[in-house]
C-alpha cells in the first residue's frame, strides 16, 4: 500500500519538476506537490471564499454523513426484511429495482423544486444513490445464507427470532458490510452533484469553484481531501469487518 502511494507521488514529482527540473506538464494543468501543499496551508489559515477549510470539510461531511447514516438505519433493515419475507420483497423490490438504474443527478432539479435549494435536497440526492445499494445488498446477503444452517437451527428448536438473530444476521454481515463499503465511494461521488447547485460551502463546491477560476491547485486540494475522506471511511469499515466478521475466509 505504501509503495503505491510512493510510486504515485514520484510520478507526480517527475511530471511537475517541483522546481528541481523543467516541468513536463504545465502548472495550469497539473501543479506540483509543493504548490498544492502551499495552497493547502493557505486555505487552512485564510480559508476560501470567506469560509475556513475546516468549515468546508465539516459541511461536506455533514451532508454525506447524514445521508449515509440514514441509509444504514433504513436501507439495511428494509433489505433484511425483503430477504426474509417474500411479501415485503414483492412490495418493495420492484420500485427499488426500477429506480436503481436511473442516474440520480437527473433528479436533482426535481428535488430542488420539491424541497428547495437547502440541505434537504442535497442530502436526499445522496440518499437516493445509496439506498438501493444498501437495501439490495442486504437482501442478497440474507438470500445467500446456507439453507442447511437455517434448517439445522430450526431442528434444534430455535424460533424465527432466534434464527434471524443467531443465524441469518451474522451470516449476512459480510455481504452487508461489502454493500456499505461500495456505498462510500458512490456517496462521495454523489457529494459532488449535491454541491453543484445552491450552495457556497463544501469541499466539492470549493473544488468546482476553483475550476471556474482555473485554480487547479485549489481543485487538487479539494479532490485530495475528498479522496482522503473516502479512504478513511473505507478503512474504518474494513477495520469493523475485521472485528465483526473475523471468521470470513477462515472457515
Amino acid at each position: 500500500m505504501v509503495s503505491s502511494f510512493v510510486l504515485m507521488a514520484a510520478l507526480w514529482v517527475a511530471l511537475t519538476g517541483c522546481g528541481l527540473w523543467p516541468a513536463m506538464v504545465s502548472p495550469i494543468f497539473l501543479p506540483s506537490p509543493v504548490k498544492v501543499a502551499q495552497t493547502f496551508m493557505t486555505l487552512w489559515t485564510d480559508g476560501y471564499q470567506g469560509s475556513t477549510l475546516v468549515h468546508h470539510m465539516l459541511v461536506s461531511m455533514w451532508r454525506f454523513g447524514a445521508a449515509f447514516i440514514l441509509c444504514i438505519v433504513i436501507g439495511v433493515p428494509v433489505g433484511l426484511a425483503m430477504g426474509v419475507n417474500k411479501t415485503v420483497q414483492g412490495l418493495l423490490d420492484p420500485p427499488i429495482e426500477i429506480s436503481r438504474p436511473v442516474p440520480k443527478l437527473i433528479l436533482l432539479p426535481l428535488l430542488i423544486i420539491w424541497f428547495g435549494i437547502g440541505e434537504a435536497s442535497k442530502i436526499l440526492i445522496i440518499v437516493l444513490a445509496l439506498f438501493p445499494i444498501m437495501s439490495v445488498g442486504a437482501m442478497q446477503a440474507v438470500k445467500g445464507v446456507s439453507k442447511r444452517k437455517i434448517n439445522a437451527a430450526y431442528s434444534l428448536g430455535a424460533n424465527h427470532r432466534t434464527v434471524f438473530m443467531r443465524v441469518l444476521l451474522p451470516a449476512s454481515m459480510p455481504g452487508i458490510l461489502t454493500a456499505v463499503r461500495v456505498s462510500i465511494g458512490v456517496g462521495v461521488t454523489m457529494l459532488v452533484g449535491a454541491e453543484m447547485v445552491g450552495t457556497n460551502s463544501g469541499i466539492a463546491w470549493m473544488a468546482m469553484s476553483g475550476a471556474d477560476f482555473m485554480r487547479t491547485d485549489v481543485v487538487l486540494v479539494g479532490v485530495l481531501m475528498m479522496a482522503l475522506i473516502g479512504y478513511v471511511l473505507d478503512l474504518a469499515i474494513r477495520l469493523l469487518e475485521a472485528k465483526v466478521v473475523h471468521w470470513v475466509g477462515k472457515q
